[in-house]
């Protein structure tokens, strides 16, 4: 039970999971208040290109950017 605890707040907790929660919707309100895309698929895409090359250096370095 405690090995899965772990696995679930380390996953849960994760960069990744930050980016994908937090970052990418407020990209995606980012792109859209800016009026650079209209509500839809492409300020999604938009939202996900931004955030998600974050989320994953963050999580392939195990910190933001280049903070240690």
């Amino acid at each position: 039970m405690q090995q899965l605890s772990k696995l679930f707040f380390s996953v849960l907790l994760s960069p990744l999971a930050f980016a994908i929660g937090f970052l990418w919707p407020l990209a995606t309100q980012i792109a859209i208040g800016m009026e650079w895309f209209t509500p839809g698929w492409q300020a999604i895409l938009c939202g996900a290109a931004i955030a998600l090359p974050f989320g994953l250096l963050a999580q392939f370095r195990g910190s933001w950017l280049w903070i240690r």
